[in-house]
């Protein structure tokens, strides 16, 4: 017997796109005031909300949604609580991650899948201290040291409570905002300059590199990512897209499962 909890987003016409991308458009096919049916039809981006990226969302010779090997999308792995460890605009480390699997007596493993729980889904829409600039701009990321360890541990796919796996400030988002200077907010934030953290030179470092080896990326996770009966805990992990041919990113329903 297993328990399972979902670590989505709930998805629908008003969930918030990435900055750059058009709301989603839902619209109906059918309706009850005039069919005997119901049945919609959508137009959207595909990362909004909850979603996989396939490694053919940065490496041509990757793999697309449909050729992902289902062993690399449902394996064992820990879902981790680095949230005392991370504020705005810090840099996401393996050593915060060691850390707070140590805290949790647990071995993080070549080959697991990894969720982090930073928090940061609480800034969501539909959280307690929802706000979409800071949702969108001011999350948490990993950066190069924590890629390159990803790229060494194998790990299929990593995925956390972020609108990307990527640092804001080492996408497009750096240079949104000119009026609030988000690269000076950070620099203050983390007494560094911004070119030392995030030199420029390693722009999408993430996507750039984890994708090209095969290693997907699930974001904007969510739902029980921080239920205590999977955090900080050894469990079963699955991302499951469609079997999307030549897809370069999917919506997911992503969920933890828990021997009872």
């Amino acid at each position: 017997m297993v328990e399972l909890y979902d670590l989505n987003q709930p998805w629908g016409a008003n969930t918030w796109p990435w900055p750059y991308f058009d709301d989603p458009e839902v619209q109906s096919v059918h309706r009850f005031s005039k069919d005997v049916n119901h049945s919609l039809k959508i137009n959207t981006a595909i990362h909004i909300g909850t979603h996989i990226d396939a490694p053919l969302h940065f490496a041509p010779e990757g793999w697309d949604i449909a050729e992902m090997p289902l062993d690399r999308l449902f394996g064992t792995g820990l879902v981790l609580d680095i949230s005392d460890k991370v504020d705005e605009y810090s840099v996401i480390t393996p050593e915060m991650c060691k850390e707070a699997a140590a805290e949790a007596d647990l071995e993080i493993k070549k080959g697991d899948m990894l969720v982090l729980h930073t928090g940061w889904k609480e800034y969501f829409q539909t959280g307690d201290k929802a706000n979409e600039l800071t949702y969108f701009a001011r999350h948490p990321g990993p950066h190069k040291e924590f890629t390159d360890w990803w790229i060494e541990m194998d790990f299929p796919w990593v995925g956390n409570d972020t609108p990307a796996i990527e640092h804001p400030l080492n996408t497009a988002i750096r240079n949104y905002r000119q009026d609030l200077d988000l690269p000076g907010e950070l620099e203050d934030a983390l007494g560094e300059p911004i070119e030392e953290v995030l030199p420029e030179e390693d722009w999408l470092y993430a996507h750039k590199n984890a994708l090209p080896e095969n290693l997907m990326m699930v974001e904007n996770l969510g739902g029980d990512i921080d239920n205590p009966a999977i955090l900080n805990e050894r469990v079963h992990l699955g991302s499951f897209p469609w079997k999307w041919d030549k897809g370069e990113a999917a919506f997911c329903r992503t969920v933890a499962f828990k021997d009872l």
